[in-house]
């Protein structure tokens, strides 16, 4: 069957509107007990002349001049951090739920069914260390669901009610509310790079070509499949789509260069179809290509050029963080 275009979608949206959340029930159910509002995992893994003729009546202000800047300075400071202290409080409080894959998992804080990365790989062994963790904690946000899978790309079945290895399919899109189907006020989209590691076909769809159900075999066919049901089930939610981070391969002189996959293409190429794709919807883009992860600080920043230490776990929150604030990079 094929989505309709803007008719289909607000029919949707009207529909949840009147009854929570669209799927929210039934992602409640499966949940089960919740840590942190996430289901516990079961083992699976933003002058004139005049002023010249006075001067030297005014030199007394002008010799304060300096002063006068310092001050400016130190209250513009002060400002900046009053501004940023005013936008935790306003989101204190608030909710957000993640799609996403293995660099946003973490054991026991996934639904159940889904595969978790983090803590029996990697580097990060403390949820602490988690983005979303540092996220939620910094912001004093709740968080309704971490649905993220390891392994899992955006394309595959869209009409997988089980996999969780689909990011388009209806259990991964469904998975995303609080209790008792509750909306989000916030869901957070990091998907796309296994897609690129996996040489999943790029596509042509700029977000607002007309997507079928069903096997969905290239990248921005499924990214926009994703949203048209991200958004009918969340109307409420503020939707931001994260590019993708550097991604790299052992290099002979360096400890990684940039990987390019079978198709000729980079986690960059796929990041910059997330934005175009995600701009067109009108929705935040959070482009972690640029969060102070790169390909000469990867050895660093990760443990094997994809998956995040403390270290770049700490550059995604601080780029998902200022988005959130109204920051977006």
């Amino acid at each position: 069957m094929k989505r309709e275009v803007l008719a289909v979608v607000c029919a949707m949206a009207a529909a949840a509107f009147l009854s929570g959340c669209a799927g929210g029930a039934a992602g409640a159910e499966k949940s089960g007990d919740t840590k942190n509002g996430v289901a516990p995992e079961s083992g699976t893994e933003s002058t004139d002349e005049d002023g010249v003729a006075d001067q030297s009546d005014a030199q007394g202000g002008v010799a304060d001049q300096s002063d006068v800047q310092d001050s400016a300075e130190a209250d513009g400071g002060k400002n900046q951090g009053e501004s940023a202290q005013a936008g935790t409080v306003q989101l204190a409080g608030t909710t957000f739920s993640i799609l996403g894959d293995s660099i946003s998992t973490f054991q026991g804080f996934n639904p159940i069914g889904y595969y978790a990365f983090f803590p029996d790989n990697g580097e990060v062994a403390d949820v602490q260390e988690t983005w979303w963790q540092k996220v939620a904690d910094d912001l004093e946000l709740t968080l309704y669901a971490n649905g993220s899978s390891s392994g899992a790309t955006v394309a595959g079945d869209s009409t997988g009610a089980e996999d969780p290895q689909c990011g388009c399919n209806e259990l991964r899109t469904n998975d995303l509310s609080g209790p008792e189907g509750a909306c989000p006020d916030r869901i957070v989209i990091f998907l796309g790079t296994n897609d690129m590691l996996k040489a999943v076909p790029m596509g042509d769809n700029d977000g607002t070509g007309l997507v079928e159900e069903g096997m969905v075999e290239n990248f921005s066919d499924a990214y926009t499949l994703m949203l048209d049901k991200v958004q009918a089930n969340y109307p409420l939610a503020e939707i931001f789509c994260c590019t993708l981070l550097p991604v790299g391969d052992y290099g002979t002189k360096t400890p990684y260069v940039e990987f390019v996959n079978g198709a000729e293409l980079t986690s960059k190429d796929y990041g910059e179809a997330i934005d175009r794709i995600a701009t067109s919807r009108g929705h935040t883009v959070i482009d972690l290509n640029d969060c102070g992860v790169t390909i000469e600080n990867l050895h660093e920043m990760t443990s094997d050029g994809v998956h995040p230490t403390a270290e770049g776990m700490s550059c995604i929150a601080e780029a998902v963080k200022e988005a959130l604030c109204g920051q977006a990079r």
